[in-house]
């Protein structure tokens, strides 16, 4: 097949609506229909319906026997082709065409309200009203959002980290070897629940790109796997080789070289050695660059995406080979000259990704609203995984069973209890009121956007913040709240309510016989205790405890160490952990990556 172009040219988009204010703030290529389509629906900025696929479609073709499914930014690439002669209109949904017979303005998406553009028995305006695609017959607003959760960086990084040295061959860019850490993308999936319906992933980035994956191996050269590729290899891609060449060396030929081999992790290899990595080359969701965190993607002046952080999507590349020139370099006489046919991994990792689609979406289900699953995802370390996962939650919290079911624990079934994982772990905190039941749950940062900043105390929250309600209640009733931490509650500790309107307030507790508990008197409409002040029957509880000491690093262990801010590391067995100087920290390369993918 046709090398995909992954940098869209400017015509190409005319038509194409990419995400604006709230989820990507970034009109590709200069397009301006997204904006006439916001002026008109203004409402819309930053939900699913301000995207590609509001007037694109998604498409489908057979290789080598197989039906390889692309979503809607890929497919747009695919039919228009390398060269910009494939067919726009092929790429069109029925509300697509249906505005670009209308004139392509303002006038026409309110000349075309009344259509049903895709069949389902509802007008353009009716779906629209109610968020749901006008050009997607299986986009209906009877439909109730997809199963999701999130993730945050902390709770990413306590899973067990896979490390992997390889090649990220660009099309356009210069190419770069480069040491990742991170999940594996078949474990982070398994964690949430993936079901066995799923055929794959579609990654989103807050930029609009959006990038399918397939859950097993496809010849395809486009389509990087999650699993594995063949029988008995796990879920490993096949082993790379190391090529190195003084031409290719950017640092040595800044006029026509092509590749950054200036990573850490290159010292000491030679062209032709093995690239030997623990477990194998796989598919992950990297955190981390040369041990260091990724740098935090932005918008430039340019408005264009730099960075790559706070998680990118890392693929090995299937048919291994060495770094070629740059398409756009007019210096193709050297030793490995640009290639179209030549495996081009990087543009398929996307970069500062805060959505994974699981597909397909349940029947009956419908995309999640991403209004805020975008800069402020990025802003606040989080990802989340919606779609075709487990979506049980049997005791009604807001918490799915996957994530609350542990060996020898029910509290997934009991209303009144909530057993989330906490924001900065692997570990779970258990939540109990004495009357009433728990809704709404959310595990998040204490630096998280959504948590005022202002008049915050200058603390140490080693389990983040806490978000729920307790429902069911008599207007004025009192309850009493358990907060069970995974390790004992230190001496200092505070627990302080956060209301609406950004005040940290202490509250007063007393602690559990077991020294890990808080128990708390919360009264519905009380304003030191109930968030709204409303004597409405429900309590709004968002909190968080604080203490003088940090946790011990691991990410959420159940080691019961905490570490003293002014002489090392105490742990609660009484060990000091003395921190010596001279730990070489080596640093991620930052790269400054121009306008599209690579």
């Amino acid at each position: 097949m046709k090398r995909v172009l992954l940098i869209a040219a400017a015509a190409m988009m005319a038509l194409c609506l990419i995400p604006s204010a709230g989820f990507c703030d970034y009109h590709h290529a200069g397009e301006k229909d997204s904006g006439q389509f916001l002026t008109v629906y203004p409402d819309k900025a930053g939900t699913k319906l301000d995207h590609c696929s509001l007037c694109h479609t998604g498409g489908q073709y057979t290789d080598k026997g197989k039906t390889v499914k692309l979503g809607s930014c890929q497919w747009c690439h695919y039919k228009y082709g390398y060269d910009g002669k494939g067919s726009l209109s092929d790429t069109l949904n029925g509300y697509g065409a249906a505005y670009l017979n209308a004139g392509k303005n303002q006038g026409a998406f309110k000349a075309i309200e009344n259509l049903d553009s895709d069949g389902d028995g509802f007008s353009n305006v009716i779906e629209i009203t109610a968020t749901r695609y006008p050009g997607d017959k299986n986009d209906t607003p009877s439909k109730v959002p997809a199963p999701s959760r999130v993730y945050t960086r902390a709770q990413i990084e306590a899973m067990p980290q896979h490390t992997q040295f390889l090649l990220m061959n660009a099309s356009r860019q210069v190419d770069s070897y480069a040491q990742y850490s991170g999940v594996p993308m078949k474990d982070l999936l398994d964690d949430a629940g993936i079901s066995a319906s799923a055929t794959g992933i579609t990654v989103y980035a807050p930029d609009g790109w959006s990038q399918t994956h397939p859950l097993e191996y496809n010849a395809d050269i486009e389509m990087y796997h999650v699993y594995g590729n063949t029988p008995g290899q796990g879920y490993q891609y096949p082993p790379a080789t190391y090529f190195y060449d003084a031409e290719a060396d950017v640092r040595l030929n800044t006029a026509s070289g092509w590749c950054d081999y200036s990573s850490p992790s290159c010292t000491g290899r030679n062209n032709g050695d093995a690239i030997s990595v623990v477990n194998g080359l796989k598919a992950i969701l990297a955190i981390k660059r040369e041990g260091a965190y990724l740098t935090t993607g932005v918008l430039n002046a340019q408005n264009t995406l730099d960075g790559e952080g706070p998680f990118r999507v890392v693929v090995p590349q299937k048919y291994p080979n060495a770094p070629d020139q740059s398409s756009k370099s007019s210096a193709q006489s050297v030793k490995w000259p640009y290639n179209a046919d030549w495996d081009h991994n990087a543009g398929a990792c996307s970069r500062a990704a805060t959505i994974i689609k699981v597909e397909p979406l349940p029947e009956g289900t419908t995309d999640i609203n991403i209004l805020e699953a975008g800069w402020s995802y990025v802003a606040g370390n989080k990802i989340v995984i919606y779609g075709a996962i487990d979506g049980t939650d049997s005791n009604g919290n807001g918490i799915l069973d996957s994530e609350e079911k542990t060996t020898g624990t029910n509290y997934y079934l009991d209303p009144s209890s909530a057993y989330p994982r906490h924001a900065k772990g692997k570990d779970h905190v258990l939540i109990n009121t004495s009357k009433g039941d728990l809704a709404n749950v959310q595990a998040i940062s204490d630096d998280d956007p959504s948590i005022p900043q202002d008049g915050k105390p200058s603390l140490n929250f080693p389990y983040g913040a806490l978000k729920f309600q307790i429902t069911g209640l008599t207007a004025g009733e009192e309850v009493n709240l358990t907060i069970t931490f995974p390790r004992a509650v230190p001496s200092d500790a505070r627990y302080y309510k956060i209301s609406t309107t950004g005040t940290w307030t202490e509250v007063p507790f007393t602690r559990g016989s077991n020294g890990k508990s808080i128990i708390m008197k919360l009264k519905d409409g009380d304003p030191l205790t109930d968030a709204d002040g409303l004597a409405n029957g429900v309590i709004l509880d968002p909190g968080a405890m604080g203490t003088t000491k940090t946790e011990s690093s691991g990410g959420g262990s159940s080691s019961g160490c905490f570490i003293t801010t002014s002489s090392g590391t105490l742990c609660s067995s009484g060990i000091l952990l003395i921190i010596l100087s001279g730990i070489l920290l080596f640093r991620g390369i930052s790269l400054r990556f121009r306008s599209g993918r690579q």
